[in-house]
């Protein structure tokens, strides 16, 4: 497996292509705004994602080529990614509220007592500059490695549209012959007590097998073996900051956190008004979350 290196401070070194690369990618990712804004923002409010058509250039897949892919081709190499390690070396949140990071692709491992969960959390008005690996794959397993090198084009998403040819309306479809779901069957012939290599091969491409079939050779595949392999379509990765506990951006509660941040010289004055209009300020002020992320990956062309 060839190697690209991408975060060189001289620039960076391509390798020619290859089959399979690991790339080493870093991300500077800045969400801001104010808890007023995010509130009336619905879900996907306080988020971070790539610039249309920069997906090639931010996870380095331009590099790969000689000359730049186009987005489909881009986006068919980052769709069957395997995901080796993420981590987030450093954060600044100058928000008011400690807050749960998510991050689309990545695992949220990290638990609260009301069961939400999150990649990593980071307190109110901290500065963490100690890395912490949010994500690691698992050693390579026989079938993971398998895999990867025999249906580089499938994944756990696609095993239903990759290769196969619907029917509208019949209770069979047309699988290609190099789909797993083929192999897996010619594996299980004596169990199954049919071969499939027997059936008439249409086209020189296409096995006919009913809808039934297919749905269970899949379901057991993504239970046998996909399980083991960590796959990710990093063409969807993303950073989302949320208030810990999924409360809503601008809901205030008599103990909440956010009452924390008046000064204590305003709570004294027992002036509701006063108190209020500090309230009002605080959600309507700008805040800003910063975190550098480095992400390894292994791409196949």
């Amino acid at each position: 497996m060839a190697e690209l290196l991408t975060a060189d401070t001289n620039g960076t070194t391509t390798v020619k292509p290859n089959e399979q690369y690991l790339v080493t990618r870093r991300f500077a990712v800045n969400i801001r705004g104010s808890l007023m804004q995010f509130g009336g923002s619905g879900q996907e409010a306080a988020s971070w994602a790539l610039i249309n058509g920069k997906v090639g250039d931010v996870f380095g897949i331009s590099d790969i080529f000689e000359s730049t892919p186009d987005i489909g081709t881009t986006a068919a190499v980052l769709a069957n990614s395997v995901l080796h390690r993420v981590t987030v070396l450093e954060t600044k949140n100058d928000f008011p509220l400690n807050l749960g990071v998510t991050m689309a692709c990545v695992p949220s491992e990290e638990t609260t007592k009301t069961g939400h969960k999150y990649a990593i959390t980071t307190m109110a008005n901290t500065h963490q500059p100690n890395p912490t690996v949010v994500f690691e794959a698992e050693a390579s397993t026989n079938e993971g490695i398998t895999w990867r090198s025999k249906y580089p084009a499938y994944n756990a998403n696609n095993l239903e549209k990759e290769g196969v040819l619907q029917v509208s309306g019949q209770p069979y479809l047309f699988v290609s012959q190099t789909h797993p779901v083929i192999d897996l069957l010619r594996q299980n012939a004596a169990h199954l007590n049919a071969d499939i290599s027997q059936q008439p091969l249409i086209d020189g491409e296409w096995y006919k097998i009913t809808k039934q079939v297919m749905g269970t050779c899949c379901a057991t595949l993504r239970t046998k073996v996909l399980s083991k392999v960590s796959t990710r379509d990093l063409n969807n990765f993303s950073v989302q900051i949320h208030r810990i506990g999924n409360k809503d951006w601008n809901n205030l509660t008599t103990n909440d956190e956010i009452i924390s941040a008046i000064p204590d010289h305003i709570i004294n004055l027992n002036s509701e008004e006063a108190i209020s209009t500090h309230i009002q300020n605080i959600m309507k002020r700008q805040y800003s979350f910063t975190a550098r992320i480095e992400m390894q990956y292994e791409v196949n062309v």
